[in-house]
């Protein structure tokens, strides 16, 4: 048995042979062209979580092969434990002795010899053996029929003999990324890239550990951030729409949030390295999302509360243009190299963080506890909205979204009610004062559009004072209906 370190990246349509002429040229795969190995493998559903069980036959070769992927599963980035038994005889027995060869195999695949096979595939398998830093890898180009090629980056971690596994994602596995990726169109996707499709990826909910520590519950609920990030970047690059926009953003808006909450792990790794380009990737979409709002729902509710609707349709239109432009900027970023390079700074970063241990003698619930409260007050205190400004109506704003994504990370520790009414007013007051500066927004970008007449720019002006006045009054309200979040008293 080893354990592996693997980072995966894939290419969208380029063929293989394509992929590995430009492999073959990097100083670090040796300047040689790879060792082409043809595979045919067929999984065994045995059902169980995080593992992988399959036949697969090179040439006269079969080997049986139990795979364990292990825990944090990271977009791009996977720990696992192969286990392989060659076949002779017949495969009954060979995974037999698979199983009978390590204890940890007897629970998991205890109904491996009545699980259904697959279909199987045949997989072109293209390796080298690449060295970055005095580090062997192995480098292997994959790509079955109907599937997206993808190139896996792998060193051993610790051997059956239990050598010890190391803490840290080893630099020379990273650098080489950056190699590859300089050379040839990789980019890191979430797990399960040959599976996924183009529709939209939302959050999906978190129950942490009730024992993990902080820092356990950081990499935990970054890992999740990560998920909704990274599946909606795939599904993006072949069909980037408004919802995938709108998904990546929410997932940049979480990721942020969880920095504020956790910030005694933001290191200068992260703001040096991963920060700026962050910024850069949350600009691009928010201009993207911005001109969503402001083609697809603002202008039709102008247009619609008008005497005269077809007369707003030469701003629409020029809204519409300058919507596909941010678009086309939004999936120029997701394609470039600046942006891969985030993501492999993000995911390195992440790992380690995951991997690393380190003594906390604060309990996760003492943690929340004091980061809810903390974030609670910060609208708990406010003035009545309605002597507000609008930008200070848009901080509470900020404030409450914060606090309802802290509740949806910390769920598992907070009460039903905090779970249920409290999350669900915070969402409702998020709303409400989000319309507000929505309508603001958009009578500046019409100010600027030349479609529009000077009559249409007034109109907008008139309805965002009218929205300001109308959800601060009913924004205050809301507010006041937002009760005290609560971590559950047990913890």
């Amino acid at each position: 048995m080893t354990v592996w370190l693997e980072l995966a990246l894939y290419a969208l349509d380029e063929p293989a042979d394509q992929l590995a002429a430009a492999l073959d040229s990097l100083a670090s795969f040796g300047g040689a062209k790879g060792v082409r190995i043809e595979v045919f493998s067929q999984e065994i559903d045995i059902g169980v979580p995080d593992w992988q069980l399959s036949v697969d036959t090179e040439g006269a070769a079969r080997t049986v092969r139990a795979v364990h992927c292990m825990q944090p599963a990271l977009p791009g980035l996977s720990r696992y434990r192969v286990f392989a038994r060659p076949v002779s005889g017949s495969t009954a027995e060979s995974l037999q002795d698979l199983i009978a060869s390590d204890d940890a195999l007897a629970k998991p695949l205890a109904k491996a010899g009545d699980a259904p096979r697959g279909a199987g595939r045949d997989i072109l398998r293209i390796e080298w053996r690449a060295q970055m830093n005095g580090t062997s890898i192995l480098a292997r180009l994959e790509s079955g029929r109907g599937e997206r090629a993808a190139l896996r980056l792998a060193v051993p971690l610790a051997d059956g003999a239990g050598a010890p596994e190391s803490p840290d994602v080893p630099e020379s596995l990273v650098r080489l990324a950056y190699e590859v990726i300089d050379r040839a169109p990789f980019f890191v996707a979430a797990r399960d890239a040959h599976a996924a499709s183009a529709e939209p990826v939302h959050a999906s909910k978190l129950d942490l550990p009730l024992d993990a520590t902080p820092r356990e519950a950081f990499a935990a609920i970054l890992a999740s951030v990560a998920s909704h990030w990274f599946g909606n970047d795939f599904a993006g690059r072949t069909s980037l729409d408004v919802e995938h926009v709108h998904q990546l953003r929410v997932a940049q808006r979480r990721l942020r949030t969880a920095l504020k909450i956790f910030p005694e792990y933001v290191d200068d790794a992260w703001n040096e390295t991963i920060a700026p380009d962050l910024k850069w990737f949350g600009g691009v979409l928010a201009d993207a999302r911005d001109w969503d709002v402001f083609t697809d729902t603002t202008l039709p509710a102008y247009a619609g509360a008008d005497d005269d609707p077809e007369s707003w349709r030469p701003a629409i239109d020029a809204a519409d243009a300058r919507r596909r432009a941010a678009r086309e900027a939004a999936r120029e970023a997701l394609h470039s190299k600046r942006y891969t390079r985030l993501t492999l700074h993000f995911i390195a970063w992440l790992a380690r963080l995951a991997m690393r241990g380190g003594d906390e003698s604060a309990t996760l619930a003492h943690y929340a506890r004091r980061r809810i409260r903390k974030q609670f007050r910060k609208i708990e205190g406010v003035p009545d909205l309605t002597t507000l400004d609008a930008h200070a109506r848009h901080r509470v704003r900020i404030h409450a979204k914060r606090l309802r994504y802290a509740l949806e990370f910390f769920r598992s520790l907070t009460t039903q009610r905090t779970r249920d009414k409290v999350a669900r007013q915070l969402g409702r007051l998020q709303t409400v004062l989000g319309e507000a500066n929505d309508a603001a927004v958009a009578a500046q970008r019409l100010a600027r559009i030349a479609e529009a007449t000077d009559y249409q720019r007034g109109f907008a002006r008139a309805w965002a004072a009218a929205a300001q006045r109308r959800d601060a009054e009913e924004g205050e309200r809301v507010l006041r209906s937002v009760g005290r979040p609560r971590v559950r008293a047990s913890l």
